[in-house]
């Protein structure tokens, strides 16, 4: 029976050496081991237009486009900050999109200390998973004893009902207009 309570109760090695939260919300800096994150801006789409070779390419999908934009500095010494998750209320976990390669101002974002950037992460989710969420980001997939940056993400935009506002058409590197 010990050893049954002790097996139940004892963390597992993940736990142990897992990423090392650290909290924060929308317009707020938060502060990691290796950089700074500011999270400006959530907007929601039905569908992505970008630049790619002198063409406009559009993206589609069946749920919403969340276009997260960041502003990001390296503490001490260079580094890239590659991966980014969002987490709806219910816990769903959407990892940052593959499909858009050479789209502008993608991950991974490499930035040097005295030099902030603004950068993008993209994720497809289904709509009910927009209101309430938080955004984890950090240096790697699943950091190990490092730190991670866990964003609540409340300030996003929501019409009546908490529902998100959701434009048509977004396009990326651009800052949205008002009523499009």
């Amino acid at each position: 029976m010990l050893l049954f309570f002790m097996q139940r109760t004892t963390p597992r090695y993940l736990d142990l050496t897992g990423p090392i939260p650290v909290y924060g919300t929308m317009h707020g800096a938060v502060t990691t081991r290796l950089f700074d994150i500011n999270v400006d801006r959530v907007v929601f789409a039905r569908q992505l237009s970008f630049d790619r070779f002198g063409r406009t390419e559009i993206r589609t999908t069946s749920g919403l486009w969340a276009v997260v934009t960041v502003s990001l500095a390296a503490r001490t010494a260079s580094t890239r900050v590659g991966e980014a998750s969002w987490v709806g209320p219910t816990g769903l976990r959407y990892q940052h999109t593959d499909r858009l390669s050479l789209a502008p101002g993608l991950p991974p974002h490499a930035i040097d200390p005295g030099l902030p950037r603004q950068g993008q992460f993209v994720f497809e989710i289904r709509p009910d998973q927009a209101v309430g969420a938080r955004l984890l980001v950090s240096t790697g997939f699943s950091p190990r004893l490092d730190s991670e940056a866990r964003v609540a993400l409340n300030n996003v935009p929501t019409g009546p009902g908490a529902v998100p506002i959701v434009l048509d058409t977004l396009a990326l590197g651009r800052q949205p207009q008002e009523g499009s």
